[in-house]
């Protein structure tokens, strides 16, 4: 059985807070008005964004710490994540996008699973995390 170390899990979990607080948003609650709702639906995107750029740099590392040889290739895929969060943030339907990005980005840590060693833990966390990512931003997207 993989077990994803607890302060790692603990601390990526709490990062699908503001997501959320976003989602709260998206349901355009009257008891907060409309600037908070507005307010917490721009910050679970714009969080969304920024944890997608995170994982492209995680791909970097991957790429380059793992490997024997560093491909071109594999250094220019490892930066997608973060240009297809800028454009997702830029372009209408955002959060599906977004989603979009997370589920590519963890088909590319299948991928690199196969090749090189990341930690065991690694695509267990990553699985449930994007599932929960994609779940709650397909919801937020409906609401907005």
């Amino acid at each position: 059985m993989i077990i994803i170390p607890s302060k790692v899990k603990y601390i990526s979990y709490a990062g699908m807070i503001p997501i959320l607080m976003g989602v709260i948003g998206s349901f355009d609650l009257s008891l907060m008005g409309n600037n908070i709702n507005n307010w917490l639906v721009e910050l679970g995107m714009l969080f969304s964004a920024i944890i997608l750029s995170f994982l492209g740099g995680c791909l970097f590392i991957f790429e380059t710490h793992s490997k024997s040889e560093i491909h071109f290739k594999g250094l220019m895929v490892s930066m997608c994540p973060s240009i297809w969060a800028v454009f997702s943030l830029l372009l209408p339907m955002t959060c599906f996008l977004l989603a979009v990005g997370f589920l590519t980005t963890l088909e590319r840590e299948r991928y690199l699973s196969r090749i090189i060693i990341l930690p065991n833990w690694w695509l267990k966390m990553r699985f449930q995390l994007t599932t929960l990512m994609v779940f709650l931003l397909i919801i937020m997207g409906f609401n907005v």
